[in-house]
């Protein structure tokens, strides 16, 4: 049995807004196999969707600041350009899902998978991405500036180019597994738990190659 839920009563909290709400509850109303939250545009602020199978839900250029998403199934899923600063997608499964140009500051993706993401453009500044798998994802130009990575799992990500490099600016980064990573970053960063030994440069690539990654450049 999945232990994601797909009924109206499993809500914990409805958004705010009417539209949004309609949307969700025509979501319900459509058994068909293939039916998909269609809330693009839409404001779903002050929602709790935790535990829901999202899986495909189309939420490009929707509002989401603070939305909780905690183990939830957004697999699939586009938020694309979606305003999502300080949601929380703990334990949440994004799987092949698009967050190209999200704005994500202070989100939290804890031990989230987002296996094969698409973040490019996507700002995750602040955010809290502490044991989450990024295996394969793609992060051109994505902004994780003073974000939490301690511990996460980016096997052969694309660290953007050498034009699009992912900025990782202060990024806290002890403990992440980077085996077939390539492309290159903005430094520097912290690479140890307290957070107080901070690596760019050559170090910083020297650091990248020891942890199996293929090719890394830092570029800034």
């Amino acid at each position: 049995m999945s232990k994601y839920k797909r009924t109206s009563g499993d809500v914990l909290r409805w958004p705010d807004s009417p539209d949004a709400r309609e949307a969700l509850e025509e979501w319900f109303a459509d058994a068909s196999p293939g039916a998909y939250l269609s809330g693009d545009f839409l404001d779903f602020r002050g929602a709790d969707l935790s535990r829901l199978d999202l899986a495909g839900a189309y939420l490009a250029n929707s509002q989401l600041p603070g939305v909780r998403f905690e183990e939830a199934n957004l697999g699939d899923a586009n938020l694309s350009n979606a305003e999502v600063p300080g949601a929380d997608f703990s334990f949440a499964d994004l799987a092949k899902a698009e967050l190209v140009g999200c704005a994500a500051e202070r989100a939290v993706f804890r031990s989230a998978r987002l296996f094969a993401v698409q973040l490019d453009d996507a700002v995750l500044a602040g955010a809290d991405l502490r044991h989450a798998i990024l295996n394969s994802a793609k992060l051109y130009r994505t902004d994780l500036r003073g974000a939490n990575l301690e511990l996460a799992s980016l096997r052969w990500c694309t660290l953007g180019s050498t034009t699009m490099p992912t900025v990782l600016t202060d990024a806290r980064m002890a403990g992440c597994q980077f085996e077939g990573a390539k492309g290159a970053v903005v430094g520097p960063v912290f690479v140890d738990e307290e957070a107080t030994r901070s690596v760019g440069g050559a170090e910083l690539e020297a650091w990248f190659s020891a942890r199996g990654a293929e090719a890394v450049q830092v570029v800034g």
